[in-house]
């Protein structure tokens, strides 16, 4: 099984620049912002979900281990939004890791975290393009709430 580590202050920055630049490519890549947003205005974007760094209230970031293997990291808020809950902001099983499971295992990992916290449900968003990710969460026991959908004209 996995567990998870909190992410040490000083490896803060490395996940940030991750973050920033994955959530401009998946945003471009699914045809919600344009192609000339610079990292600063991404940064800017990806700065409202975070807005003190690794210290915001709510707020784990974490490493995901096998054994004394980094394969992964993971972020998720506990909240209060009418009843207790997570909400899964990022998971990221590291290229040469992917297809070994430990994308499950994370998961069943992070409900027994949240479920601990008292949380009462786990929420995320994916997107469409993600196939890889979709089957996970579907696999995992999540079902659709809510579907965004567009039509360029």
């Amino acid at each position: 099984m996995v567990r998870f580590e909190y992410m040490k202050k000083d490896e803060f920055p490395e996940y940030w620049k991750y973050s920033v630049e994955s959530w401009k490519y998946d945003m471009q890549k699914a045809g919600f912002i344009g192609e000339g947003m610079t990292y600063e205005e991404a940064e800017e974007q990806v700065r409202k979900f975070l807005p003190t760094g690794a210290e915001t209230p709510g707020h784990y970031l974490m490493h995901i281990f096998k054994g004394c293997e980094r394969v992964g990291d993971i972020w998720f808020e506990i909240r209060e939004r009418g009843l207790k809950d997570a909400y899964l902001w990022d998971i990221v099983i590291y290229d040469g890791n992917r297809g070994k499971g430990y994308g499950k295992e994370s998961m069943k990992e992070l409900e027994g975290f949240v479920k601990k916290e008292g949380a009462k449900r786990i929420s995320l968003n994916v997107f469409g393009f993600n196939h890889v990710a979709l089957n996970l969460y579907r696999t995992s026991g999540y079902h659709d709430a809510a579907i965004t959908m567009m039509k360029y004209l």
